[in-house]
């Protein structure tokens, strides 16, 4: 048979322990609170802009580039959106991917590198600042730019 130990705490010890739950405690909330404003609401960013040079007056001729990202509690699903100039939109889905905010604030997705390659979904980094979605991607030139999404409304 175990015998039963009896720890007794001073009262000094059970108010540092107290205190130590509650920091974790609020530690891991306002952690947590981070992406909790950004949680089921299409987020986007305008990523790049293509124009082309035609003989003639063609309207569609340019368009502008959005990544979209739409978080729930596990899964993030990305998307780009494609606006002509003239109006016209595409949307190409590149996949849902589990998600995980990490303790340094950045946001590791599980991407499948054959379903992000060639768009702006393979070189992305994302991380909370501010409580600002930023995101970071290296485009082909090799220079790293920063997008902030915003709640598309």
């Amino acid at each position: 048979m175990y015998k039963k130990k009896n720890i007794k705490l001073n009262t000094c010890s059970k108010k540092a322990i107290v205190v130590m739950i509650l920091f974790c405690i609020c530690c891991l909330s306002s952690h947590a609170q981070g992406m909790k404003n950004h949680l089921n609401k299409k987020l986007t960013a305008k990523v790049g802009a293509v124009y082309e040079e035609t003989p003639d007056d063609n309207p569609c001729a340019g368009s502008e580039i959005y990544l979209s990202l739409f978080f729930d509690r596990k899964q993030v699903k990305v998307s780009e959106i494609e606006i002509l100039t003239c109006g016209k939109e595409s949307v190409y889905e590149i996949g849902n991917y589990n998600w995980e905010l990490l303790y340094n604030k950045e946001i590791s997705i599980d991407f499948i590198p054959e379903q992000t390659k060639g768009t702006y979904a393979e070189y992305l980094s994302l991380e909370l600042r501010d409580k600002k979605l930023i995101a970071c991607i290296t485009h082909l030139n090799g220079k790293v730019v920063e997008y902030v999404f915003k709640e598309e409304k």
